[in-house]
This record gives C-alpha cells, sequence and structure tokens, in this order.
C-alpha cells in the first residue's frame, strides 16, 4: 500500500467519524481533533474550538481541553490536518495549484485563534461558529437541504465565507490551513515537539527542491521540516528521488528531525547525519 493511498484511508475514515457520525453512538464528549462542526446532523463529538469559547463564556477553567489538544498535538502535531481533518481534505482535493508559502502570513492563524477567544471572552458569543466554513458545509446546507434551515442572514453570511475560502483553496492549494485555520495554529504550537513527523537523511539531499514543488503548503520540507507549518502530509517522500525523507513515529529530537540549516558546501558538514 502506497502512503498516498494509507493517507486517503485516514482522510475517510475522519470523514465517516466526524461527519457521518459512523459509530453510531450518539453524542459523546470527545473532542475531535480537527476543525469539525459539532452542529453537523450526524455529529458525535466535540469541536475543539467551538469547545474553547464555550469554556471562555462559562469561565470555566479548562483542564479537559487543555489535556485532551495537548495529547493529540503531542501525537500528530499538524499530522491531523494532514491525515485526518475532514476540512483538510477538502483542501486537499482542491489544491490544483500550489503557491510559495508566504511566511510573513502564517502568524495570521494564530491571530484567528487568539482572536476567536478574545471574541468569546468579550462579546460571550461563539462568534467563529457564526463564521466557520467547516460549519457552512457540513451543518448549514445540510439543515437547509433537510428543511430545517432557511435563507436568511446567519445562513448567506456562511455561504459567504464559505465560497471566499474555497476560491482561496483553488487559487492557493491549501489556502485555508496555511492562513486562517485556528485548530491549526492550535496543533502548530506542538508540531517540532510532536511524535509523528517527517525525517531527513542529510547525507542524501541534494537540496535539488524537488520535495518543496511537491508541498502543497509551500514550504521547503528539507528546510523546515516539521516546522510550525508542515502538516506532515508526506507528499514530499515519494517526490525525493534520493529518498532523503521518511515519515513516522520517532521521539522529539531524534537524528533526522532536523532541518538543514543552511544551503551550501559549508552547511553540508553541519547536516544532522542518519540514524544508525
Amino acid at each position: 500500500m502506497t502512503l498516498r493511498t494509507f493517507r486517503r484511508g485516514t482522510q475517510s475514515l475522519g470523514i465517516l467519524l466526524g461527519v457521518f457520525g459512523a459509530t453510531g453512538i450518539g453524542m459523546t464528549h470527545l473532542l475531535f481533533p480537527g476543525l469539525h462542526c459539532y452542529a453537523c446532523p450526524l455529529a458525535i463529538t466535540v469541536c475543539p474550538i467551538g469547545l474553547m469559547q464555550n469554556l471562555i463564556i462559562s469561565g470555566t477553567v479548562p483542564f479537559y481541553f487543555l489535556g485532551v489538544v495537548a495529547t493529540y498535538g503531542l501525537l500528530l502535531g499538524r499530522g491531523w490536518c494532514g491525515w485526518f481533518c475532514p476540512f483538510g481534505t477538502v483542501n486537499d482535493l482542491l489544491a490544483f495549484r500550489k503557491a510559495r508559502f508566504v511566511r510573513a502570513l502564517s502568524p495570521l492563524k494564530l491571530l484567528v485563534l487568539l482572536g476567536t477567544g478574545v471574541a468569546a471572552w468579550r462579546l460571550a458569543d461563539t462568534w467563529f461558529c457564526k463564521l466557520c466554513p467547516a460549519a457552512s458545509l457540513t451543518a448549514s446546507l445540510p439543515y437547509l437541504g433537510l428543511g430545517v434551515a432557511e435563507v436568511n442572514t446567519p445562513f448567506l453570511i456562511h455561504m459567504g465565507t464559505l465560497t471566499i475560502v474555497l476560491v482561496g483553496m483553488v487559487f492557493v492549494a491549501r489556502f485555508w490551513c496555511r492562513y486562517l485555520c485556528p485548530m491549526g495554529g492550535l496543533l502548530s504550537l506542538f508540531n517540532r515537539v510532536s511524535f509523528f513527523g517527517l525525517r531527513l537523511r542529510a547525507d542524501r539531499c541534494t537540496e535539488c527542491g524537488v520535495c518543496a514543488r511537491s508541498c502543497p503548503m509551500g514550504i521547503e520540507p528539507h528546510q523546515k521540516i516539521n516546522s510550525s507549518d508542515c502538516l506532515k502530509c508526506g507528499k514530499c517522500i515519494p517526490a525525493c528521488k534520493s529518498s532523503a525523507l521518511s515519515i513516522g513515529f520517532s521521539l522529539p529530537g531524534a537524528r533526522g528531525r532536523d532541518p538543514l540549516r543552511a544551503s551550501g558546501t559549508a552547511a553540508r558538514a553541519d547536516r544532522v547525519p542518519p540514524r544508525q
């Protein structure tokens, strides 16, 4: 089984569990490890960003939320975005046009996360949920089809945000994941220290840049391996003709988990040696 086929399988599982409630056990208090609308008609799990807002509004100390998010983050980091998140899969399917990552815009997703929390605190409402494009796709549209929702101002706002984000996805691969997703911002805090990640055989890397051209996030995997913007999707692995990249579970800080420090002959002596 190829890496791509396996990833499609886990992405399908994320859709079945997150959107269609495949286990059929009813609504639970289990946090979903991705951007997911708990208002989806068949949802059985809770959206972390939605829960975060409600905890802030109620003034509850979020021990459970912090513990579960930290567990997810330490396990896969943003690997959840590349391998499991349903809305991440939508981004993946529309990733027709790869574009170079604009580093200056990277903090936007953290600002969205911070703004979501501040809005919940100051306005005592779940404002992100009212704008969330994932909710537009998996809740607003299904409820309209079921005859429960109606075309009103909140519905049109949802359709507007969904349209903008979908257009962005078409023109810039993984547009939402790159710059705007608050869940991606939350998981990015754990990306370098998670157990799941890319590994680089520095002795094999020729710095040809083929991995960068295959990356849907538009980053340079060999120089930004496991950075906060890496989804660990593994698309760079088959693209590398030198077999310098691999993916799997290992301890943070293990050999091969760090990027090349610089390009050129001088940096080759500083490269992380291959794991023995």
